[in-house]
C-alpha cells in the first residue's frame, strides 16, 4: 500500500459567517519524512473584461476573500509511524464573503470571465489533497424563511368612474433555488369588473455587472456600456438587463382566476445559469418582469426581483468514498490557528466525519 491522504468536511455548502468543521486523515503505510500537516484555505474572485477599442484592452482585477496559507495543523519532531492518523480543524468563514460563482460571455467584440472560488488544501510532505467549497451568499435567517416567497402587487381601477378595483399579484413559491433547477411563482387575479385578460407574458431578466479598476484608462478608452464611478469601470457587459427566458399565456389560463406553480427554468441554451453574487468586482442578479393585459387595451407590468438563485451543490464532496482505514484512525490534536478542543469532537459538529461519534 501507498501512503495517503484525505480530505473531508461536515458540509459540502456554507453560509457566509458559519463554521467550517473538517478533518484530515493520513495513512502511513510506508516510511515517509512527513512530521506535521499544513492546512491551506483560499477564497479568491477574479475578474477579466477584454474589448475592441483603438486595439484589444484587457482589465483584470483579483481579489482574495481568504488566504491562510500552509498553517500547521499539526506537528511533531519524529516522523509519522505506520498507522492511520486523523487531525480535526474548524476555521470560520467571513460574514462579507461573497458566494461561489463563475461566468463566462461574449458580445459585440467584447468577452468577459468572472470566477469566485474557495479551496481548501491539506498537506503532508509531499503528499496533498485539496477540496472546494461552495458557499452561499445568503443570510441564515432568509435561508430558514426560504418559503416566505417575496411578492409584488399592483391594483387599479378599470375606469375612472368604476368603484371596483383589479388586484394583480406575483409570488414566488421559493425565494432561493440552485441554478438548473425551476423557480416557481404564483400569478393571482382579484378580478371583480368587467374587463376580460386577454394575455400576459413573463421575462426572466439578468443584471450583470463588473467593476474594474485599472490606472491606465482614461474616459477616451472607455465604450459604450462603461463608466466611471469613484475611480472605478463600471461594465454592463450584457449592455442592460438580459432576458435569459420568456413566455406569453392566453386569456384561458385565468378560467379559475389565477395561476400556481408557473415554471421558470433556471438555465440558458440549456446551460445553468451563474448564480447571483455579491462580490468586489462583480454584481449579478435576477428579476422576473409580468405583464397582464386587459380587453380595454389597459396592461399592467410587475417587476420582481429574486432574492437568489443559488449555486450548484457541492458535486466533489457529496461523490466522495471514506476508505476504510479513516474509520479507525488515531486522533491527533495539537495547538494551531485551526485546532479543535477535545470536547467538541464528541458533539453535533463533528458527527458526520469517520472516526468521531456523538456519545
Amino acid at each position: 500500500m501507498n501512503n495517503e491522504i484525505s480530505l473531508r468536511t461536515v458540509k459540502g455548502e456554507y453560509l457566509p459567517g458559519e463554521t467550517v468543521h473538517g478533518a484530515v486523515y493520513l495513512l502511513i503505510s510506508r516510511p515517509t519524512e512527513a512530521n506535521c500537516i499544513q492546512i491551506t484555505f483560499k477564497g479568491i474572485e477574479t475578474c477579466t473584461y477584454k474589448y475592441e477599442h483603438e486595439g484589444r484592452k484587457t482589465l483584470q482585477n483579483e481579489t482574495a476573500h481568504a488566504d491562510f496559507s500552509n498553517v500547521n495543523l499539526y506537528s511533531q519532531k519524529e516522523y509519522f509511524q505506520f498507522g492511520s492518523y486523523v487531525f480535526p480543524f474548524k476555521f470560520e468563514l467571513s460574514k462579507t464573503i461573497p458566494g461561489t460563482f463563475h461566468c463566462t460571455g461574449k458580445q459585440n467584440g467584447a468577452e468577459w470571465e468572472v470566477d469566485v472560488s474557495y479551496v481548501l488544501q491539506a498537506q503532508a510532505n509531499t503528499m496533498q489533497v485539496s477540496q472546494k467549497i461552495v458557499v452561499y451568499q445568503v443570510d441564515e435567517t432568509n435561508m430558514q424563511n426560504n418559503l416566505l416567497g417575496q411578492a409584488k402587487d399592483v391594483s387599479f381601477s378599470p375606469s375612472f368612474f368604476s368603484k371596483t378595483r383589479v388586484h394583480i399579484t406575483v409570488r414566488l413559491i421559493k425565494n432561493y433555488v440552485e441554478t438548473g433547477d425551476n423557480m416557481m411563482m404564483r400569478l393571482i387575479l382579484t378580478n371583480p369588473s368587467k374587463l376580460n385578460v386577454t394575455g400576459f407574458s413573463i421575462k426572466l431578466l439578468r443584471y450583470l455587472k463588473l467593476y474594474l479598476t485599472y490606472r491606465g484608462t482614461s474616459e477616451k478608452q472607455l465604450t459604450a456600456n462603461m463608466e466611471f464611478t469613484n475611480g472605478v469601470i463600471v461594465v454592463a457587459p450584457e449592455t442592460g438587463p438580459h432576458t435569459v427566458y420568456s413566455m406569453e399565456g392566453e386569456s384561458c389560463a385565468f378560467s379559475a382566476g389565477n395561476l400556481d406553480r408557473l415554471q421558470i427554468p433556471l438555465k440558458e441554451n440549456r446551460i445553468n445559469l451563474p448564480p447571483s453574487v455579491e462580490g468586489k468586482n462583480v454584481k449579478n442578479q435576477y428579476g422576473l418582469e409580468v405583464r397582464v393585459k386587459f380587453s380595454n387595451g389597459h396592461s399592467e407590468t410587475l417587476l420582481l426581483p429574486i432574492p437568489g438563485v443559488l449555486p450548484c451543490k457541492n458535486e466533489q464532496w457529496s461523490q466522495w468514498c471514506p476508505p476504510d482505514w479513516t474509520f479507525k484512525a488515531e486522533t491527533k490534536l495539537s495547538s494551531s490557528l485551526f485546532s479543535v478542543p477535545e470536547y467538541l469532537l464528541r458533539t453535533e459538529a463533528f458527527s458526520g466525519l469517520p472516526t468521531f461519534q456523538v456519545l
